[in-house]
């Protein structure tokens, strides 16, 4: 693609702020925080997830890494849902993210019928991931253990998320499109540049396709970096700064509305 080195120094930029994030979120005082400690881990999601899809540029599989970069934007607005739920009760909130992430394990066990269970050494037994359920049921309540089944300990699908949190365009623009590689019903990516009767213009496309990708891609870890910050204490607060700046002002840099708005 045009110009992956420059998109690549961007995405190194970035990794190395998160790499000091994730020393200071793992380091005392903040592993004594169960909030710290959960948003670490969507962090480290995140992180991860960019990493990967800088992988999948660099081995010109930019059609593969669409699929992360869904990934990126729904950890973008998870992280800030959770910061307005833990602004309201952050044990609450910290004990329903936790919750909801048992129950979805309960669901997914009990779909595979608890084959395997007894393969692994302590694991608990169907009858004691069953009684745990109906205990989260009697806290939350039957129509509120359905939504967080289904969607997480926010209840609400993706597209309500992004509407609450004003990020309803980049969600109808970017993880609508770059859904159809989850879902794999799409063939066009792979079949247009070989039927193609305009070469040119086609290429034209697949370099506004990814610049627009790399710049969300680097924009939802960079919000997500700047929240974490912030609750740290704000110390890379100068180089997340520079490191936007250099973002804004790369000649393919495509800015994504709304997606830096929010605060933690």
């Amino acid at each position: 693609m045009k110009a992956w080195e420059s998109w690549d120094g961007l995405i190194h930029g970035i990794t190395l702020i998160c790499q000091t994030l994730l020393k200071k979120t793992s380091s005392p005082p903040h592993t004594q925080s169960a909030q710290i400690r959960i948003l670490e881990g969507m962090f480290r999601k995140s992180f991860d997830s960019l990493r990967a899809v800088q992988l999948l540029y660099g081995a010109s599989l930019p059609i593969q890494a669409q699929a992360l970069i869904r990934v990126l934007l729904e950890a973008r607005i998870d992280v800030e849902i959770f910061l307005r739920l833990c602004a309201e009760d952050p044990v609450a909130a910290a004990r329903k993210l936790l919750d909801a992430m048992m129950l979805q394990k309960i669901s997914q066990q009990r779909q595979s019928n608890f084959v395997g269970l007894d393969l692994v050494e302590g694991a608990p037994t169907p009858d004691q991931l069953l009684e745990d359920e109906k205990l989260l049921i009697e806290r939350y309540g039957k129509d509120a253990i359905k939504a967080m089944r289904r969607h997480g300990f926010s209840g609400m699908s993706v597209e309500d998320r992004a509407e609450q949190l004003g990020l309803s365009e980049p969600y109808n623009i970017i993880y609508r499109n770059f859904s159809r590689n989850i879902h794999n019903t799409d063939y066009m990516e792979h079949l247009g540049p070989r039927v193609t009767t305009n070469p040119d213009r086609w290429k034209q496309y697949e370099d506004l396709r990814d610049h627009l990708a790399l710049s969300t891609a680097i924009a939802c870890v960079w919000r997500t970096a700047w929240f974490i910050d912030s609750l740290l204490g704000g110390e890379l607060v100068d180089q997340l700064i520079e490191c936007w700046r250099e973002c804004t002002t790369f000649e393919h840099w495509v800015p994504v509305p709304k997606l830096m708005e929010g605060s933690p």
